[in-house]
């Protein structure tokens, strides 16, 4: 009966983790978001650049215009004032449309600078989902020579987790245990998947892969480990009764463990304080 403890403990934790499919939303999310912004910005440089070939097209008819001023400044007669009326109002007209053209020039690199802000706050607010470290993650394993080699995808994990980014990171080791989880680093890279969850404070998603860990391999090295950070996730969680339990399991199933040591230790620090003695009865 103990060994059924462990199962249906993770099973009640695991009540609010997120699904599976709704992950794949929102990678389709961030996805589609990146297209989009994208696409925005090709169209917005398009307009730009069309505005700066109008305003330049622009300038050159204004130099053609006070080429022409130069010229007729010497003519005589009626043909110089009828020349100089007709080219102040071309000069006007020209300066309209100039004046039109800067300030639709204005208005296009606002929205560029807009529609940047834009893109990055909706990209900040979908960090914290975890969507955006998966298609990050996604990738950089498609970038790799070979995609399909658990050692070229592992020793990526490992780089990524070396250079800081740690979120991306977890979902190259989740991705690892998911694509080869009979493989002999299965075990390692779930646990470090673990351990990035929990140095990240998410306890509840921690619980759920250090719990997997101990299922799936029970045979491994790490799977003691894995149990007493299931139980700390659980005391992170205001869960302490549970913790014990799982505390005096990992003691019983495995004595002999450096966390069995670990967890006989912390089972004291958790244990609940001593009733305080009753007085003695007054005497009648």
């Amino acid at each position: 009966m103990r060994r059924l403890a462990a199962p249906a403990l993770l099973l009640a934790v695991t009540g609010c983790w997120v699904p599976m499919e709704k992950g794949r939303q929102l990678e389709a999310r961030v996805q589609r978001l990146e297209v989009e912004t994208k696409e925005q910005a090709q169209e917005l440089d398009v307009q730009i650049r069309e505005k700066i070939a109008q305003v330049d097209k622009k300038l050159r008819e204004v130099q053609v215009k006070l080429d022409e001023l130069n010229t007729v400044s010497r003519a005589k007669g009626a043909d110089l004032g009828v020349a100089v009326n007709k080219l102040g109002e071309d000069l006007a007209r020209v300066k309209g449309d100039l004046e039109a053209q800067a300030h639709d020039l204005a208005q296009l690199k606002q929205q560029v600078a807009d529609a940047s802000k834009e893109t990055e706050a909706r990209l900040a607010s979908l960090k914290g989902t975890g969507a955006l470290d998966e298609a990050m993650a996604r990738q950089k394993i498609a970038e790799l020579p070979r995609p399909d080699d658990r050692g070229s995808v592992y020793a990526l994990a490992q780089q990524t987790e070396a250079g800081g980014e740690k979120g991306v990171a977890r979902e190259l080791y989740l991705h690892y245990v998911k694509r080869w989880p009979r493989d002999d680093k299965a075990p390692e890279a779930a646990f470090r998947a673990g351990q990035l969850l929990a140095q990240q404070g998410k306890w509840r998603e921690a619980v759920v892969v250090f719990g997997k860990v101990a299922e799936d391999y029970p045979k491994s090295d790490r799977a003691p480990e894995a149990l007493l950070q299931v139980a700390e996730g659980l005391v992170q969680l205001d869960r302490k009764d549970d913790a014990r339990g799982l505390l005096e399991q990992l003691i019983a199933d495995h004595p002999r463990s450096e966390a069995a040591k670990k967890a006989r230790v912390r089972l004291a620090e958790l244990a609940p304080p001593k009733d305080a003695k009753k007085p003695p009865p007054r005497k009648k």
